[in-house]
């Protein structure tokens, strides 16, 4: 999908670029373009540099209009910086011309937080069920009554326009759509290495076939490749042919960038998919061995014994996910 961020005077731009993270890395663990960025501005690049709520003027790529928005599916409205009602009126009153273009755009508009009155203001929202900020009920319930508010929710979709509360809002809107376009266990990889302040615990052996820490390219298209193979069918000659390169080449390849024979390398990738599938709930073995194309559940069980040092039962005894308590000080 292409996806627009919209810059304009006073915006907040920390959640643009958190979310430009985190598109690069849900791109970067899909193997391939999930979302492309589009940084858009009332005038474009031809108008004057933009001053955002904090930081230097900002210029966009792409001017907010038939052209600039041709095959963009949606659009992003980032927060505003403000402290009172009377602050927020004077700047909805300050973007009249960017309210104005947004009631004209045909592609999904997405916003939070204090970037919500914007579609608010357009019309956009008219008859739709939305959210914001908590501190902006009154004002947002007062001054746009035919806006269906829900400010019980802290996310909300309504044909085409998502609204989120709370200054860091994007995160939900963000990953609502990254749910739909990664499976689970790859989200979770892209949450852990921008979101979460400790990721779950993994055994140390899997540490070369994480695809987030995969260098150079080749290494991660051979990684996404085997992960896409059935265990009796990924040898060295198929994957070769997947880089277009000689088996000898490859196994070299291999051999310098991760310090183990290919071959090896290879069948980790087959076993960590295993490891986070046991990580995950109470699978049977079998079903994963099918799954995951090896001949038998004992083949598994004993490679899995000889690369972790752990049969199966053991690995998902020591490293499952469990819910997280609070400590009490």
């Amino acid at each position: 999908m292409a996806l627009g961020l919209l810059l304009f005077e006073g915006c907040m731009p920390a959640g643009l670029y958190a979310v430009a993270d985190l598109v690069s890395a849900a791109n970067l663990r899909a193997g391939h373009e999930l979302i492309r960025l589009r940084w858009l501005s009332l005038t474009g690049p031809e108008g004057a540099a933009l001053k955002p709520a904090h930081g230097p003027a900002l210029q966009a790529e792409a001017a907010l209009d038939a052209r600039g928005c041709a095959d963009l599916d949606a659009l992003l409205l980032p927060g505003l910086w403000v402290a009172s009602e009377a602050e927020l009126q004077q700047l909805l009153q300050a973007q009249a011309p960017l309210i104005a273009r947004l009631a004209t755009l045909s592609c999904e508009l997405w916003s939070y937080c204090a970037g919500v009155p914007l579609l608010a203001a357009s019309g956009r929202l008219n008859g739709r069920e939305a959210t914001a900020t908590w501190w902006m009920e009154a004002l947002l319930r007062r001054r746009f009554p035919k806006v269906r508010w829900r400010f019980d929710q802290p996310l909300v979709q309504d044909r085409g326009l998502l609204t989120a509360a709370g200054a860091s809002g994007y995160l939900p809107l963000l990953l609502a759509q990254l749910q739909a376009l990664l499976p689970p266990a790859a989200l979770q990889e892209v949450q852990e290495v921008l979101m979460l302040p400790q990721p779950r615990l993994r055994d140390p052996v899997f540490a070369s076939v994480e695809l987030m820490k995969a260098e150079p390219a080749w290494l991660r298209q051979l990684l996404l490749f085997a992960q896409g193979t059935p265990a009796q069918s990924l040898d060295l000659q198929q994957a070769a042919a997947a880089l277009a390169l000689s088996r000898r080449t490859l196994c070299r390849r291999v051999q310098d960038e991760t310090g183990m024979p290919a071959a090896r390398w290879l069948r980790l990738v087959k076993l960590r998919q295993v490891a986070e599938r046991l990580t995950q709930g109470e699978e049977p073995l079998k079903t994963m061995a099918d799954g995951f194309g090896f001949s038998s559940e004992a083949a598994l069980h004993r490679m899995f014994r000889q690369a972790t040092g752990m049969t199966p039962g053991e690995y998902r005894q020591a490293y499952a996910r469990r819910a997280p308590t609070l400590s009490r000080a």
